[in-house]
């Protein structure tokens, strides 16, 4: 018989479900309430869930996947054109998009689409392919 659960197992329970259903749901028009329902619990409560467990809101979070699985899309197609590949994975190819993009990668994303072309850049090291999302560790149950 097993005891009540604790709040860090019912927190990481949680999250581990968010993001299965981001990983799941990251290219579409994904709402925070969609997310919420899913997990059954408050928009509010999805936000204090992210901040406690990825020091980040869910959006930053969702937007750091979306991110991760678009340096993988320039990768895997370097020459398709950057806007289908920002649609692609959910994106509209915001400011704040290549911004964090720079934060995370330390290149834009025009030299890592550059560098993949090219076959002979930094945007190919094998550091860049390490960045992950929280989502991303949650999945691997390394979070």
């Amino acid at each position: 018989m097993s005891g009540p659960i604790e709040p860090l197992d019912s927190s990481r329970a949680l999250m581990g479900r968010a993001a299965a259903f981001i990983a799941a749901h990251y290219a579409s028009d994904l709402r925070m309430a969609d997310l919420a329902r899913h997990c059954h619990i408050s928009v509010r409560s999805l936000q204090n869930l992210f901040q406690a467990e990825c020091g980040e809101p869910p959006l930053r979070a969702l937007r750091r996947h979306r991110l991760v699985q678009l340096h993988r899309a320039v990768e895997a197609r370097p020459w398709a054109p950057l806007r289908s590949l920002y649609a692609s994975c959910g994106l509209g190819g915001s400011l704040a998009d290549r911004d964090l993009f720079l934060q995370m990668y330390g290149i834009t994303l025009k030299e890592h689409q550059h560098g993949c072309r090219q076959k002979s850049s930094p945007a190919l090291a094998p550091a860049l392919s390490l960045v992950r999302s929280p989502v991303e560790a949650y999945l691997e149950g390394v979070a």
